[in-house]
């Protein structure tokens, strides 16, 4: 195993920044925040375009980005998370289980249930 050199307060900051990114559910700031934005927005378009044409693209372009963003965020989450085990477990001096948790910094397990539908419009 190579020898690691971690500035655990170091990765801690730049962990919450990246969480700061991609925000909370029912925020207003990073990732999931512009969701709520683009969908309150595409939803306001379609009603002021009244038509179905736009209506139906709007939807499907939602649908696609929505699902696109949402996998990332799982993805970016599921990188932090291991990021901070493997931290964690290097601080504790398991470095075994360091190397393993940063193996596994990006996998993702299959959601329980389907992602939300994209807001009717």
């Amino acid at each position: 195993m190579s020898s690691w050199s971690i500035d655990p307060p170091q990765v801690s900051a730049i962990l919450t920044e990246t969480l700061g990114l991609i925000g909370e559910e029912g925020g207003t700031d990073g990732l999931v925040g512009d969701m709520d934005t683009i969908a309150t927005t595409a939803e306001t378009v379609s009603e002021m375009a009244d038509s179905v044409p736009i209506s139906i693209a709007l939807s499907e372009f939602c649908g696609h980005y929505f699902e696109v963003m949402g996998e990332m965020a799982a993805k970016t989450l599921s990188g932090v998370e291991g990021a901070g085990d493997a931290t964690t477990a290097y601080v504790n001096g398991n470095l075994e289980m360091a190397a393993e948790a940063q193996s596994n910094a990006g996998v993702v397990p299959p959601p329980d249930s389907p992602p939300p539908p994209p807001p009717n419009i």
